[in-house]
């Protein structure tokens, strides 16, 4: 009886925890998205995945840009060419093969992320400002300890569905969020 009593309240913590957990990812996206759209950022929040993509693999084509992004190359192409009309990315030839067109970012580019990065740790030290110490550590442990399930359960599935190409890297875009990198 024990059993039962522990399996139905972890199910109930479990629960509980993928709802606190959709109410953050709706709550981040919101304030994600009010910080792109201030007047010094004005990005959406494709371009800045796209932006942060391009940072963490360097000159890269788009249709390795699209695999790592999980988008349409279509639609990746119109996020692309925005971001080259605002001058944060620039396209370059390949240097062995001329008809190849590789993406990377431009120093405007690099600096835009720098000020989405600064305005998320500022946005993260105002949500966190009312806890001390401790409970940041708890909260950090417990993150970490969730977020390496996740890099689990991921690497399981790119395992299962494309054995020959799994490797133990992570995926490029793991640290995208991250305003400590």
């Amino acid at each position: 009886m024990v059993e039962t009593v522990e399996t139905i309240e972890r199910a109930e913590r479990i629960a509980a925890i993928d709802q606190i957990i959709r109410q953050l990812t709706w709550q981040t996206q919101k304030q994600s998205l009010h910080t792109l759209s201030r007047p010094d950022i004005g990005l959406t929040l494709p371009q800045m995945v796209t932006m942060f993509a391009i940072r963490q693999v360097g000159r890269c084509r788009m249709s390795d840009l699209a695999d790592i992004t999980l988008q349409s190359a279509g639609t990746l192409t119109g996020i692309v060419d925005r971001l080259i009309e605002d001058g944060l990315v620039g396209r370059v030839r390949d240097v062995d093969d001329r008809r190849v067109v590789q993406v990377e970012l431009t120093p405007f580019g690099i600096k835009r992320l720098e000020q989405v990065e600064e305005a998320r740790c500022v946005d993260m030290a105002n949500v966190l400002s009312g806890l001390n110490l401790v409970q940041l550590g708890q909260i950090e442990e417990s993150l970490q300890l969730f977020l390496a399930g996740v890099n689990d359960m991921l690497e399981q599935a790119t395992a299962r569905f494309s054995p020959c190409e799994h490797t133990e890297q992570h995926h490029p875009l793991a640290s995208i969020p991250s305003s400590h990198s």
